[in-house]
């Protein structure tokens, strides 16, 4: 059984629930773009054979249905698993009637570039205007409970609010610990962007769960002792590291060499950045996401590498190119 909302110590507390885990927690956010109910399931079950047991989801992922798609994951397997959920931005109606089609309209988009754009400056009809009050939070979390099919979630989060979005915080806390107290939640906590969620954090006089956006481009400040949870370390490191590799034989040999590693594979660059994540983060948790299998195993191992040490010389050696190829981090391209 899990402790007892008040016992909930700490954010790593979410991760190794059953002492056998990892410090990773799979993020849901991209789970619906996986084309089919079975290879979704799959992709679960594989994040849960590789010793993951902490689930990330919101009202909001997969157009309102990847809570669904996790709830069916979860059955048989609750009392081994913690989930988080979140509110505050909520699917709209549209949003609702389009989730049960969004694999084959997702592959639609991939092909034609000018019906994606569209869509891109559409974004805002997809979810309703953002409310983070009691009654939100009350009505969101009863939807999301009956999606999960559970009776509780481990943390209830602040999905993303803005500097001025929270116009009575008072308010919103006396809710959140009244969902505690009566068993509905085990914790909650805040998840966006560093400087908003750390105004929330430092307004409130409870205990919260605090999960931010970080990655080596434009690290959140939250220390090695801190206890955090982060999350978006590859999404957009990834793809700008391999850009520039890509766009120099001589400089990918050259960070290849260094590393001991070719740098100019996906996976090495994703591995890399993983262990940087969690050592960055060495009194936390890091979510990440995928829709390949295979790539499960392959965060579970850099994991590993940096519990044990095995990887200190490769990040050390990939550190030190970052910072000659981009300079000091901090979000800005300086090469």
């Amino acid at each position: 059984m899990l402790p007892a909302p008040q016992h909930l110590e700490g954010e790593t507390a979410l991760f190794d629930r059953c002492g056998e885990g990892t410090r990773l927690g799979f993020g849901c956010a991209g789970l619906m773009r996986t084309p089919s109910r079975r290879s979704r399931q799959r992709l679960l079950g594989e994040a849960f054979e590789q010793g993951i047991r902490h689930f990330d989801v919101a009202r909001m992922y997969g157009l309102g249905v990847a809570e669904e798609e996790l709830g069916r994951f979860a059955r048989g397997r609750r009392e081994q698993i913690t989930i988080a959920t979140k509110f505050g931005i909520e699917p709209s109606r549209s949003a609702s009637r389009l989730a049960r089609l969004q694999a084959p309209a997702r592959a639609a988009v991939a092909r034609f570039p000018a019906l994606r754009a569209a869509l891109k400056r559409r974004e805002g009809a997809f979810h309703v205007a953002r409310r983070y009050d009691g009654d939100a939070a009350r009505m969101s979390l009863k939807t999301s409970l009956e999606a999960l099919g559970t009776d509780y979630v481990d943390v209830l989060f602040v999905h993303d609010p803005g500097a001025t979005d929270l116009t009575d915080a008072e308010e919103l806390v006396g809710t959140l610990e009244e969902l505690r107290r009566d068993g509905r939640l085990r914790a909650w906590g805040v998840s966006g962007e560093f400087e908003p969620s750390a105004q929330l954090r430092d307004a409130v006089d409870a205990p919260l769960v605090f999960q931010v956006r970080d990655d080596m481009f434009d690290p959140a400040p939250i220390g090695p002792e801190a206890d955090a949870i982060t999350f978006g370390v590859l999404s957009r490191a990834v793809s700008r590291i391999l850009e520039r590799l890509g766009a120099s034989g001589e400089r990918r040999s050259r960070w290849s060499r260094i590393v001991g590693e070719d740098c100019g594979r996906p996976e090495v660059v994703a591995s890399l950045l993983l262990q940087d994540a969690l050592e960055r983060n060495a009194g936390g948790g890091v979510l990440f996401s995928t829709t390949r299998p295979e790539r499960v195993k392959a965060a579970v191992a850099a994991a590993e590498r940096v519990s044990s040490g095995a990887g200190t010389a490769a990040l050390r050696g990939f550190r030190e190119c970052m910072r000659v190829e981009f300079g000091e981090m901090g979000g800005s391209d300086r090469g």
